[in-house]
């Protein structure tokens, strides 16, 4: 991860970077200003030069000739797991792992119940290196009965020690948020750091790795369908305003929202990114880019603000009605007053 040479990332946070890039494929993607490509992309942006001659100056530098015919793509292997054994492996590891008070206090601090944190599975990254190697035997074993692999798995990964090939998985300091489908089942995981930031559960480019290729999460729930930014935003925003929300893992990367919202028929989705559209050209440019979209493509969204007095994002709203530093919000969805009250739960009236 690093910072973007496109959007700059944050100048407020000068260590937040928002660009992946994966050094073995050398594709890359900042999910701040939505910027993609390979090496070769980056260096003609950069440079400001086509993309035939970006390759050329590489070739030279790297001390290598080129080659006559077109520079092709190579697509990586897909080699991820189906979705139900992810879900089954995800379930069996989670299942497997504590959740340190340190995470537990910050999800309550965040509008969680602990029943909520209970049931949302969120767990503690494991940093005892024996402990891991512990946990996937464990699960290894499990997959062994039923004939199948720890290959495919996002975040998984094998080493060679003395006595030959064994599973381990990345772990940097955090927590784990399960990132789900329309159908409950666990597609993903993402680690929200200590530090803050978040990342993928992600093994790509290491031996028997994977990416987790970053999908969408659904949380559940009955009524209309918000859309925000983030997946344990989603979480919190469904947990304290009890309605279906859909958390995209950035603000460009709005097309997995558009799969889930096309396999469950939904037309209508209330749209909720961060009220810092208002001064982030990245974030407003992705927001009309995903509305203009939807519309085009048949559906009717609808586009939720809120006074940024209350919050920069609609979890941090609804915590200040849960908390009742507030005791109700006024959103505007497409020119129309929307009130939230906070009584003894969370109600809803428009106009």
């Amino acid at each position: 991860m690093y910072r973007c040479p496109f959007c700059g990332d944050s100048a407020k946070h000068a260590n937040k970077g928002h660009l992946y890039i994966n050094a073995s494929t050398g594709q890359y993607k900042c999910h701040r200003c939505g910027e993609e490509g390979n090496a070769i992309t980056m260096w003609s942006k950069c440079r400001s030069i086509d993309n035939k001659q970006a390759y050329k100056e590489l070739c030279n530098d790297a001390g290598i000739r080129p080659v006559e015919k077109p520079v092709r793509e190579i697509s990586e292997k897909n080699n991820l797991a189906g979705v139900d054994l992810r879900n089954r492996v995800y379930t069996y590891f989670l299942k497997a792992l504590p959740l340190e008070s340190k995470h537990k206090d910050d999800l309550l601090r965040r509008g969680l119940s602990e029943l909520q944190i209970h049931n949302n599975m969120y767990k503690s990254v494991p940093q005892n290196s024996q402990y891991r190697w512990k946990v996937a035997g464990y699960i290894q074993k499990r997959l062994n009965e039923m004939g199948k692999s720890l290959q495919g798995i996002p975040g998984f990964y094998t080493r060679r020690g003395p006595y030959g090939e064994y599973w381990d998985f990345i772990a940097p300091r955090g927590y784990f948020i399960p990132v789900k489908d329309p159908q409950g089942r666990i597609q993903a995981l993402q680690i929200r750091l200590d530090e803050g930031k978040y990342v993928w559960f992600s093994s790509h480019g290491m031996p028997n790795g994977t990416s987790s290729h970053a999908p969408a999460h659904y949380t559940g729930g009955t009524g209309r369908v918000w859309v925000t930014e983030g997946p344990l935003k989603a979480d919190i925003a469904s947990c304290l305003m009890s309605a279906p929300f859909i958390g995209v893992p950035g603000v460009n990367s709005w097309k997995e929202a558009e799969k889930i919202l096309s396999e469950m028929g939904i037309k209508d989705p209330i749209i909720a990114f961060d009220s810092d559209f208002r001064t982030n050209p990245h974030v407003a440019g992705a927001l009309r880019k995903f509305i203009s979209h939807l519309k085009e493509q048949g559906y009717f969204p609808q586009n939720a603000v809120w006074p940024s007095k209350y919050g920069k994002g609609i979890d941090d709203v609804l915590l200040k009605l849960h908390k009742k530093e507030v005791m109700s919000v006024s959103f505007i969805v497409d020119g129309v007053p929307v009130t939230i009250k906070r009584t003894v739960t969370t109600e809803v009236s428009v106009g």
